[in-house]
């Protein structure tokens, strides 16, 4: 994808300290993958280098990266695009197929959580397969390629202190609240599937003073799917969200996301906020393109990192800042 961006980057206001909240972004499959580079252009022509707590990474079993030319420079998602590997699966349901004993004492661990009659040996998830497919990879691959990297990046979220005072010497005015993202396409295979243990694990390892919020793109952003596409992508997308509110509104989750035992459990509210995009405006009489709704959100999420709003938007939705939540009290 090479796309020009419709915004521009943002004039650099000099001698001004540039205000950050940290912020840790995780993209889930191709509709995320337009969004990223925009965010990460935004970020380097504020900043004018990419910041060690703005880290951003796309999980995805596409390893084809994205582009967009901004200004006339181009950004790819390649630098923090990781591709989880499609061949576990393909081993798996070859065995399977095959009726391995070993293979099928091994997998009795997922029975429970997917359909094994339904999975089937294909080149990679997809829109167009069954999600049973989808559910068992993240299982497979979540041990050993996707939560050693939630944890690394995690770990840069908050700056220790000398990378904070070496931020500081060179204008940067560092918050002490962070915040943690997971965008996804709820519609499609790799984003759903994905979705719900992302957030789970994710609200179990986020440090303290830390919010969890995740913007999902409804089907009717899918403006390049066939109209087939988009019917299994609404009963996808319904599947999802119910089963994600019944967490949030008090069902335990326990379920393993690893071949050597490795479970995720929670039994508290998954995310913070939830952010639905299906990029129509004036209640429906117009629709944003793709390129044009991944330059909206790109914008959205930039706005609540860099500036004051960032935090006030924090203080209104999570207080999680005492001072903050003094300062409104006070107010009123």
């Amino acid at each position: 994808m090479n796309t020009q961006h419709g915004f521009g980057l943002p004039d650099r206001q000099e001698g001004k300290p540039r205000f950050v909240i940290p912020s840790a972004y995780f993209g889930l499959g191709g509709y995320s993958k337009p969004v990223f580079p925009r965010l990460d252009a935004l970020f380097q022509g504020h900043y004018s280098f990419r910041l060690p707590c703005l880290p951003l990474t796309i999980f995805d079993f596409d390893e084809a990266p994205a582009e967009v030319t901004v200004d006339g420079q181009s950004f790819s998602t390649q630098p923090y695009l990781k591709s989880l590997p499609k061949k576990v699966l393909l081993d798996v349901t070859r065995k399977l197929r095959r009726h391995d004993t070993k293979v099928v004492a091994f997998m009795e661990r997922f029975r429970p959580y997917v359909a094994l009659q339904h999975v089937h040996a294909v080149d990679a998830p997809g829109l167009n397969l069954f999600m049973q497919g989808g559910n068992l990879v993240w299982r497979l691959v979540w041990e050993t390629h996707v939560l050693p990297e939630i944890k690394a990046q995690l770990h840069h979220l908050h700056p220790a202190p000398h990378t904070r005072e070496e931020l500081e010497r060179r204008g940067m005015a560092v918050s002490n609240r962070s915040v943690i993202w997971v965008i996804a396409g709820g519609g499609s295979t790799t984003g759903p599937t994905g979705l719900i243990p992302m957030l789970c694990e994710l609200k179990r390892l986020k440090p303290p003073q830390t919010n969890l919020f995740a913007v999902v793109f409804t089907p009717r952003s899918y403006r390049d799917k066939t109209q087939q596409h988009r019917v299994k992508g609404r009963a996808i997308f319904r599947a999802t969200m119910e089963q994600l509110l019944a967490i949030y509104d008090g069902r335990e989750f326990d379920q393993p996301y690893g071949t050597d035992g490795y479970r995720i459990s929670l039994n508290e509210e998954p995310f913070d906020q939830l952010f639905l995009v299906d990029g129509s405006l004036s209640g429906g009489r117009t629709e944003l393109k793709s390129d044009e709704l991944a330059d909206l959100v790109a914008l959205f999420l930039f706005k609540l990192t860099v500036g004051s709003i960032g935090e006030q938007f924090l203080s209104i939705i999570g207080n999680l800042n005492p001072t903050i939540k003094e300062e409104n009290h006070e107010v009123e």
